[in-house]
């Protein structure tokens, strides 16, 4: 009788650690599901570039983000110029970082062309933040201001907490 309680409760455990790694499993997209970002980067060696479908960012928020990231500070740079990112920005930065800062470059871009700023809050735009440290540029597909928001909010409180 005590095996057969010990061989329900191992069989009731494997089932419930099945059913949660099935929900935890990472879910991968088809290349034509991710955005065009995404697409236009990810075969780039010097890149790691990924697509979070329905990343949270509140409560009840969510939206899609495609993350760029340099291997080193050349491919780095290069990404900042592909993005139209000015020099005199990246010299700032590059400067901070050797300063022991953790610079945070943010800006709205046209809707799937992260290289085309656009110095406007308009809800039809999307938010570019670049963590410099983390060599990361996350480009939000924000619908409204209040997404804007909450992401530039968390993402200096990031860079400051990385800083200290």
């Amino acid at each position: 009788m005590k095996r057969l309680w010990t061989i329900t409760i191992l069989v009731s455990l494997l089932i419930i650690a099945g059913g949660v790694a099935i929900v935890l499993w990472p879910r991968t997209l088809p290349p034509e599901q991710c955005s065009a970002v995404y697409r236009r980067y990810c075969d780039r060696d010097d890149l790691k570039v990924a697509f979070v479908k329905d990343y949270r960012i509140g409560d009840s928020i969510t939206v899609d983000v495609t993350t760029i990231t340099a291997k080193d500070s050349a491919g780095w740079e290069a990404l900042l110029r592909d993005m139209y990112v000015n020099e005199t920005t990246i010299e700032f930065t590059r400067m901070a970082l050797k300063g022991g800062n953790a610079p945070v470059t943010e800006y709205r871009c046209e809707i799937g062309h992260p290289e085309n700023h656009i110095n406007d809050d308009r809800s039809d735009l999307w938010l570019v933040v670049m963590m410099h440290i983390e060599k990361t540029a996350y480009i939000f597909e924000v619908t409204t201001e209040t997404q804007a928001t909450i992401i530039q909010s968390r993402k200096v409180k990031e860079a400051y907490n990385h800083h200290n």
